[in-house]
């Protein structure tokens, strides 16, 4: 008995070493490198696992929440666990998650799933911190940086359009620029996303403040600009490009436009009456002309946009954008798609006159729209969009996400940029992906080719 219980120990021991020598050896690979720009694609897997182990991945990040009084700043923090293959590999790309943050194969499922770890309020970081853990031991670490741009990059202010100017270096030279229209950035997340995101490609980028809704008594943070939607000149965005053209590190032959929302029906507008417009990207834009909304106003009797000061034709709404309305107020969820839905059936004459003629640009264009937006039908309108222009000849660029929203900005890998949870949220991160690739691809095809002689 004795032989045979130091043989078993002797041979448990064995295994342990074993095992112990193996698990020296397991490291995580980062195929996208020590360092990411936020949107690209990151590329993790695990190697030099025993074969058939079951392992715990874990990753986390410092985040600010831009939709949270405060803008507060935390740890967020997502794991699953896989099992390895014969190789005793774990690809994120390929492997499925059994348990935990989420499930199934998902390249992106631990940035999209992280929760907080705590209320606790951390200083910004851009480190990502990944852990393996196999039967409660940690087994293997590893780190990058994800961060939005490079560190050369540099922004003036233009307080006079209002605006930002975004350069991606330090000393002059001709760049593509991307005119990235929206309202005032009260929260930050254009200046410190969307921008920095873009300067990473090698694009000079204004941000250019079109309006500032405000409800009740507040003051405006900028002089000048609507308070309400309603109006807003199209032909302001001719001082933009005005300013521009002055600077040695614009090429002035190589201008785009980015919207979203409301945003991407302005750019629309404008790509239609500027010719110095080469290439337009409308995320979730419309495809006519809307009534006006804000504050103190009147269903039905004001426009969302002007040129020269004279109103553009709109589409009015139906009664039921008061109850849609009154639903964010108490904090629910309006679903302001069906106001307009209706306003667009019971209108169909003014809908012919309300139409954004985008036929009439002959520029590069990109439209994208989620077939299950509730907030008005980007889907079916993105695809108007190609249709008129298909009618004259003229190629659009067409992304239509069947089951995606509204929010389809972002680069999919940020939780506190996803509104859904569950299922909804997995697709809602996906259609942003979906999306941020396919306005990379277009303004890199559109505007970073040298111009033809």
């Amino acid at each position: 008995m004795i032989k045979v219980s130091f043989l078993m120990h002797f041979f448990s021991a064995l295994i342990a070493l074993a095992y112990a020598n193996s698990a020296a050896a397991q490291q995580f690979e980062l195929g996208s490198g020590p360092i990411v720009t936020s949107g690209d694609p990151i590329e993790i897997a695990i190697v030099d696992l025993p074969p058939e182990t079951q392992v715990e991945l874990r990753a986390e990040r410092v985040l600010k929440h831009y939709y949270q009084r405060g803008f507060p700043v935390r740890r967020y923090s997502a794991s699953a666990t896989f099992r390895a293959d014969d190789n005793g590999r774990v690809d994120l790309k390929a492997s499925p998650a059994l348990a935990g943050s989420y499930e199934g194969v998902d390249a992106i499922g631990l940035f999209r799933s992280m929760q907080p770890v705590s209320e606790d309020i951390v200083e910004e970081d851009d480190t990502v911190i990944l852990t393996a853990i196999v039967d409660g031991r940690e087994v293997a670490s590893a780190s990058f940086i994800m961060r939005t741009a490079g560190p050369d990059f540099r922004v003036e202010e233009v307080a006079a359009l209002p605006g930002s100017y975004f350069a991606p270096h330090p000393g002059p030279g001709e760049h593509p620029v991307i005119i990235v229209v929206d309202g005032i950035d009260s929260n930050g997340q254009g200046r410190e996303l969307l921008m920095p995101q873009l300067v990473a490609k090698g694009y000079s980028v204004f941000y250019f403040a079109t309006y500032e809704v405000i409800y009740g008594p507040r003051e405006p943070s900028v002089e000048g600009i609507p308070t309400r939607y309603v109006d807003i000149p199209i032909d302001r965005l001719q001082l933009v490009r005005d300013w521009l053209v002055e600077r040695e590190d614009v090429d002035q032959d190589r201008m785009g436009l980015y919207g979203y929302s409301r945003n991407g029906a302005y750019v629309l507008l404008a790509a239609t009456r500027f010719d110095w417009v080469k290439a337009v990207a409308g995320i979730s834009p419309s495809d006519v002309v809307w009534e006006g909304w804000g504050d103190r106003v009147d269903l039905g009797t004001t426009s969302s946009y002007s040129w020269n000061g004279r109103p553009f034709e709109y589409v009015p709404y139906s009664d039921s954008w008061y109850r849609e309305v009154s639903k964010f107020g108490r904090g629910e969820r309006g679903r302001l798609r069906t106001p307009m839905d209706e306003g667009r059936w019971a209108n169909p004459d003014r809908v012919a006159s309300a139409r954004i003629p985008i036929e009439t640009y002959k520029g590069a264009l990109l439209v994208v729209g989620g077939e299950l937006d509730d907030l008005w039908s980007a889907g079916h309108m993105v695809q108007n969009v190609a249709e008129r222009r298909a009618e004259v000849g003229l190629a659009t660029s067409l992304l239509v996400l069947a089951d995606a929203g509204h929010g389809i900005t972002g680069t999919g890998t940020n939780p506190t940029l996803l509104f859904d949870e569950g299922e909804r949220r997995r697709i809602e991160a996906h259609a942003q992906v979906q999306t941020w690739a396919a306005t990379l691809a277009f303004f890199e095809e559109a505007l970073l080719p040298e111009p033809s002689l």
